[in-house]
């Protein structure tokens, strides 16, 4: 009965140490398939963050009922996050390395800011509505920026 235990053992913890190393390896791809995965990653959130800006304007003239700048920032913060998970879990191509460092820095920027806003929405901070959306825009400028320069 024994020899059954230690080998049902040694199945099992094989079985575990295969499904951990390979589901944390990060997917390698291409120069050219990471460079249109990073593309759409940085249109995605420049949509999501100009989306916000445009809440942010919406609410400090009144214009959305109730709850609904806050569902919409909560939604397009969440957005972002699937956004820039589909980057940062690649494993950039030899030679990218700068612009990777560059690309999640501006990702984590757009996440930082879109939830600053979120925040101000959420405490109803209307004095910060201004300066936030112009922030806002300003980051979208960026990355469209950096989309142009993977192309």
């Amino acid at each position: 009965m024994e020899p059954m235990r230690t080998m049902l053992r040694t199945a099992a913890v094989s079985g575990v140490l295969a499904l951990a190393l390979t589901g944390c390896v990060p997917s390698e791809p291409s120069v050219a398939d990471w460079r249109s995965s990073t593309s759409q990653a940085l249109e995605d959130t420049a949509s999501e963050v100009e989306s916000v800006a445009l809440v942010l304007y919406l609410q400090s003239h009144d214009r959305l009922p109730g709850r609904a700048a806050r569902v919409a920032a909560v939604e397009s913060e969440e957005s972002l996050a699937t956004a820039v998970e589909g980057v940062t879990t690649q494993q950039p191509p030899p030679g990218e390395a700068r612009e990777d460092r560059e690309v999640g820095e501006l990702l984590s920027r757009a996440s930082d800011l879109v939830r600053e806003a979120r925040i101000a929405l959420t405490a109803g901070d209307e004095s910060s509505y201004a300066e936030l959306r112009n922030r806002l825009l300003d980051l979208s400028d960026d990355l469209d920026t950096a989309r142009e320069g993977l192309r």
